[in-house]
């Protein structure tokens, strides 16, 4: 026996939206992993270089295993970085980057 539940009207087209947020940022980190910067800098040292301009200069900076697994540790103080990101000098790895320091500079000025 078809049982239908009105609460699917409710989550596939929030799993249809996710779904396709996920491809976009895939599909414009691998176009742009392909635009190098043209100083070479890595997107460890961009971040450092980052955190230590905003006075976080405490903040960890390790690697994590994946792809696209980046992330800031607000409990342990630590920038964690993927594979993908880590070594790389691409634009895109740099953004990522980028971005993470900026969860770390929110915390610093207590920006909930």
């Amino acid at each position: 026996m078809f049982y239908f539940d009105w609460t699917m009207l409710l989550v596939l087209p929030g799993l249809l939206l996710g779904l396709w947020a996920q491809h976009r940022v895939n599909s414009a980190f691998s176009e742009y992993s392909r635009v190098h910067c043209r100083r070479g800098l890595r997107a460890e040292e961009v971040s450092a270089e980052l955190l230590k301009q905003s006075g976080n200069s405490s903040v960890t900076i390790t690697g994590v295993s994946g792809t696209l697994t980046d992330h800031y540790d607000p409990a342990r103080d630590t920038l964690r970085l993927s594979q993908s990101v880590m070594g790389s000098t691409s634009i895109a790895a740099i953004g990522v980057a980028a971005h993470e320091c900026g969860h770390a500079m929110q915390q610093a000025d207590g920006y909930t």
